[in-house]
C-alpha cells in the first residue's frame, strides 16, 4: 500500500471526526460506563436502514439512504452506534481523489481507535478493491462479546 494514500485516508477521517464536534463537549456529553450512553441509532439517524446482519465485534450496519456512497455507515449494537465507517475505492485513492467535509452525522463520542482495512475483493454489492475506515467509540473489550 502506498504510504501517502494511507496518510491521506487516515487524515481525512481523523480531521472529519475530530473536527465535527468539540472533543471536550463530546467527551462530557458521552462520558459513559462501558456499553452505555453511546448514541442511539433511532435518535441520531431515524431515517437509517439496516443493510447488513450483525457482524461480530462490530454490529449491524445501517445507512441513511440519502448518504453518499462513501458513508457514513453506522455500526450498531443493541441499538447504539459503536462506530462510524467510511469506504473509499482503491482506484479513487490511487487517482488522487479528495474527500472533504465528510460528516459523521452525529456528535461523535470520544474515539477509542481508528482502523483502516483494505478489502481487495470489495464487499457485496460493491465488488471492487476498497478501503474501509472505522472510527470506533466502543472499546475492543466492549465489543468482544458482540
Amino acid at each position: 500500500m502506498n504510504l501517502s494514500l494511507y496518510c491521506v485516508a487516515v487524515g481525512i477521517v481523523v480531521s472529519t471526526l475530530i473536527g465535527a464536534a468539540n472533543p471536550v463537549e463530546a467527551h462530557e456529553r458521552f462520558a459513559r460506563a462501558p456499553g452505555k450512553d453511546l448514541p442511539l441509532i433511532a435518535e441520531v439517524a431515524p431515517q437509517a436502514v439496516q443493510i447488513s446482519p450483525h457482524v461480530p465485534n462490530m454490529g449491524a450496519h445501517w445507512v441513511d439512504p440519502a448518504s453518499p456512497p462513501t458513508g457514513p455507515v453506522y455500526c450498531v449494537v443493541d441499538g447504539r452506534v459503536v462506530c462510524i465507517e467510511y469506504m473509499f475505492d482503491a482506484s479513487d485513492l490511487a487517482a488522487g481523489t479528495s474527500w472533504t467535509r465528510l460528516l459523521p452525522g452525529i456528535a461523535t463520542p470520544p474515539i477509542e481507535r481508528i482502523d483502516v482495512e483494505f478489502r481487495p475483493d470489495g464487499i457485496p454489492p460493491h465488488p471492487v478493491p476498497l478501503y474501509q475506515i472505522h472510527a470506533y467509540f466502543a472499546s475492543e473489550a466492549e465489543l468482544a462479546n458482540h
